[in-house]
């Protein structure tokens, strides 16, 4: 026999309480005894489904569980705008230690004979040997020499090709890198001082350092004093008669005797003729 839902009633035909009622099953558009709900629901009194329940644990992190992304911290604040990235602290920790070593007067140095013996040395350097500022000195010329401008947290090997590749690529882009540290050049060059001569050089004596004042002892040349004690001036010299010139004027013999007084003009000699 197949089951009936039914309700009583008396002979008067009053429905008796309590009763049977024809309660359809729940469901979601019905309420019957209960009422169900696809999606939780803030301060709702229907019943969720065994299956909805298991959809939404589904996207739910487990309390031992690790977060994908998050946006915020354990107190709220947003992580982007409160936190800086490791690249942005990267570029403060270079400025701050460039400002250091300023700050600091630091200026540590190592020198190679050539790029290609620096190029190796640095490439298998650790990231500690070097500092930012510190200067890297090229012995050959016609190269610019270098200094640390950062440390990086990887190492990149540079591969040496000519001396002219790097000189370019430091012109191009600044610095290139050579294992842990990028390199550029510095603001001074070389000078080649094979025509020149040190300034604790000296002449006769007198050192470079400074501008030299020569004296005639220093040269071996008379004072103006001794010359012109020693010497005649052309003056007088164009004043003085040849050895084998002839006086234009004379007032002594050659025995001294004064001209004037020893000898008479022959206007004053007394002339004669014999008388026949």
């Amino acid at each position: 026999m197949a089951n009936k839902r039914i309700k009583l009633k008396n002979a008067t035909g009053d429905y008796l309480e309590p009763y049977t009622t024809n309660v359809p099953d729940a469901s979601t558009s019905s309420k019957g005894l209960v009422q169900l709900e696809e999606t939780p629901t803030a301060e709702s009194n229907k019943v969720l489904t065994s299956g909805t329940v298991k959809a939404a644990l589904d996207n739910k992190l487990d309390k031992t569980g690790t977060a994908a992304k998050a946006t915020a911290d354990a107190s709220g604040n947003t992580i982007t705008t409160t936190y800086a990235t490791k690249t942005e602290l990267s570029a403060v920790e270079t400025t701050a230690n460039t400002a250091k070593s300023i700050a600091d007067g630091k200026s540590r140095a190592v020198s190679y004979a050539s790029y290609e013996a620096m190029i190796t040395a640095v490439n298998g350097a650790n990231n500690s040997d070097f500092k930012i500022g510190d200067n890297i000195y090229i012995t050959v010329l016609g190269v610019p020499d270098l200094w640390i401008y950062s440390v990086e947290e990887t190492s990149n090997s540079y591969e040496y090709s000519t001396d002219e590749a790097i000189v370019s690529a430091l012109s191009g882009t600044g610095t290139i890198q050579v294992g842990y540290y990028k390199v550029a050049a510095l603001e001074t060059q070389k000078v080649d001082l094979n025509d020149y001569v040190p300034t604790t050089r000296k002449v006769n004596g007198k050192a470079l350092s400074g501008d030299i004042t020569l004296t005639a002892a220093d040269v071996g040349a008379l004072t103006e004093e001794t010359a012109s004690s020693t010497y005649a001036t052309k003056t007088e010299l164009a004043n003085k008669l040849d050895k084998a010139a002839t006086a234009a004027k004379a007032t002594a013999d050659a025995n001294g005797n004064n001209i004037a007084s020893t000898y008479a003009k022959l206007a004053d000699i007394i002339s004669y003729e014999e008388m026949a």
